[in-house]
């Protein structure tokens, strides 16, 4: 009677896999060291995978496909109707932190699977799941665009074009930090330069509050000291003409 598979040897076996290759990249890691890690035996290991790279595309397919619903953002962030403008870029901004927390916590294995899974095909993968980040976020730009956020002249797929790319590159950037940075303060950067960059000029007023306050007072001090300083040359100059004069 043929072994059946254990659904909690499976998921054993997965963890200590993506152990393994994160630490010792695909081609190094053995099929022994996955099963010591997971306490099971090599014959319990080809019971659930053809293969080691099989063993390394499942991983990568469950992978993207939570890294897919990470990426995709909730409801609540496209009810801008009952929202302020503010407060709609308040949950973009809080989505895209959430994304690339998620990228920096699985660091290792993203690294990896960039790098083309350590030589294995699979970057097709990761290709595409870029095109539909893409697609998803002109859907995004197509929507900004109804509300009135963004200007109407643009071209979503071009701007959906350039903004997956930024987030694509920043993300690499992320994962081969040498420590954590400032996720937060990276994707408020990035928000910034692209709606200042993308919103309508009656959405402008809103976001940016008009600067209606008086300069500080040693700025107003220094601003009228420059005039005298320059009336004192003048007069220092007009003398010195003057004295020449006489002299001829």
């Amino acid at each position: 009677m043929p072994r059946l598979a254990d659904r909690r040897a499976r998921i054993e076996l997965l963890r200590a896999a993506e152990a393994a290759f994160t630490e010792r990249g695909l081609a190094a890691a053995r099929v022994e060291d996955i099963t010591e890690r997971a306490g099971v035996s090599k014959g319990a290991f080809y019971l659930h995978f053809q293969s080691k790279d099989d063993c390394f595309k499942q991983i990568v397919e469950t992978f993207i496909a939570r890294l897919a619903g990470c990426v995709e953002p909730p409801p609540i962030v496209f009810e801008s109707e009952r929202a302020s403008i503010n407060e709609y870029l308040k949950r973009i901004l809080a989505h895209d932190v959430e994304v690339l927390e998620f990228c920096w916590q699985n660091r290792a294995l993203l690294r990896m699977m960039l790098a083309g899974g350590g030589g294995a095909p699979y970057a097709y993968l990761i290709d595409e799941f870029a095109q539909r980040v893409a697609r998803q976020v002109e859907s995004r730009v197509r929507y900004a665009m109804d509300i009135g956020l963004y200007r109407r002249d643009l071209d979503p797929g071009v701007i959906a074009a350039l903004i997956s790319g930024a987030f694509d590159r920043l993300v690499r950037k992320l994962i081969d930090a040498p420590s954590r940075p400032d996720i937060a303060g990276w994707c408020a950067q990035v928000l910034q330069l692209f709606t200042h960059g993308l919103l309508a000029p009656e959405v402008r007023a809103v976001a940016d509050p008009s600067v209606t306050e008086a300069p500080p007072r040693s700025a107003q001090q220094t601003a009228g000291a420059a005039p005298a300083a320059g009336a004192t040359g003048e007069r220092a100059g007009g003398e010195r003409r003057r004295s020449r004069a006489k002299a001829t």
